[in-house]
């Protein structure tokens, strides 16, 4: 295999499949990148078998001839050490020329010789786009990563919840994250029917978050183990979570006592500063609500006390006191991404629902937290 590619390209794409490369794995093929090369385009994948990444890069690129092809051929380089010889070197163009294992890479003034695995001890991966399908604009889906995946569980002991539930019933899509703490809910219309139910690894879906180009269409394939990202010129398979997710359709209220309708930026503000006395593991806030004063507070034995009135704000409902992590709210509203945002509630120890006008198909819950003082 013999080549010359530009650059810049070359490494974009590398940035790009080294997402799904796990440089622990005991299996030696996996540390590294595929690099198979046709007559007509170059194709560079990576894997950690949960988490696969697929991009081709075509000889030529908007009439540009961006890969010179002497020899064809397949081989795996390693991973770090690929990415970090093409972001380093000084040159337009890089020439790869592999014989016998052994992979010469020279730029302008550098040749590095690094030893490579053979492509056939590389695991084959299936990359058919087939399955129950979607499409879905990339900035509407990354708006979905931004505002739902923070809600997932970090803990293995229910491995379901480390993933966003993606279900489809007829044209209406829903995406569901929640550690059992908190949820984030979104809701899209398709303008194609479909039925599935699915969990997805958030680390898959935060790898593929960081490639999703905006203004382009991604297309979106779902079968009984896997879902399949086509992104064009690059494709992301990842594994799916095996079991059944929670319903969490009856942890949000259809009617609620009391709402508090304020600006984000003064909320966000009041907390940011109550939480100066408090610490990671004590990060409790509390919101008291009458309707001629609205007071967010916070207390540490170690540290003190501060209390802060708000101004601006509406309020309907009895008088109610209720505390909550001062983290999962801060997320829940940046997730909203408003200007304004309401706060529903419907007693001191049920779940607060957050939502906005500029997101309504978006719904953000945290549970209280019970205080004693």
């Amino acid at each position: 295999m013999k080549f010359k590619i530009n650059r810049q390209i070359l490494l974009a794409n590398l940035s790009k499949v080294s997402k799904a490369v796990n440089n622990k794995t005991p299996f030696l093929a996996l540390t590294g990148i595929l690099f198979n090369l046709t007559s007509e385009y170059l194709e560079l994948i990576g894997s950690d078998n949960d988490l696969c990444i697929r991009c081709i890069i075509n000889k030529e690129v908007n009439g540009d001839q961006v890969i010179e092809i002497e020899e064809v051929g397949s081989t795996v380089i390693n991973e770090k050490i690929i990415c970090e010889i093409v972001r380093k070197v000084e040159s337009d163009m890089i020439e790869i020329d592999v014989m016998d294992n052994l992979a010469k890479i020279r730029s302008d003034k550098s040749i590095f010789s690094v030893n490579t695995i053979p492509a056939i001890d590389y695991p084959s991966i299936d990359f058919s786009l087939i399955g129950d399908s979607f499409s879905i604009d990339a900035l509407e889906l990354k708006n979905v990563f931004d505002q739902t995946l923070f809600a997932s569980s970090d803990k293995e002991a229910r491995p379901i919840l480390t993933g966003l539930n993606v279900k489809c019933a007829n044209n209406t899509l829903e995406f569901v994250a929640t550690d059992t703490y908190r949820l984030s809910k979104k809701i899209i219309e398709l303008s194609t029917s479909n039925e599935f139910n699915v969990t997805i690894p958030k680390s898959s879906l935060d790898e593929l978050n960081k490639i999703i180009e905006l203004g382009t269409m991604v297309q979106v394939y779902i079968t009984e183990k896997k879902v399949i990202f086509d992104l064009e010129d690059c494709v992301v398979i990842s594994r799916l979570i095996s079991g059944t997710y929670p319903d969490t359709s009856r942890l949000i209220p259809n009617a609620f006592d009391q709402t508090l309708t304020l600006s984000t930026k003064d909320l966000l503000g009041a907390v940011d500063r109550a939480s100066i006395l408090l610490t990671e593991r004590n990060n409790v806030v509390k919101l008291n609500m009458k309707d001629d004063e609205v007071f967010v507070s916070a207390k540490s034995m170690e540290v003190g006390y501060v209390v802060e009135k708000l101004n601006d704000y509406y309020y309907e409902g009895n008088p109610l006191m209720i505390s909550f992590s001062a983290r999962f709210l801060v997320e829940a509203v940046r997730a909203l991404n408003s200007e304004e945002i309401t706060l529903h509630f419907t007693g001191d120890m049920k779940p607060i629902i957050l939502k906005s006008k500029t997101n309504p198909n978006l719904i953000e819950l945290i549970l209280p937290v019970r205080t004693y003082n």
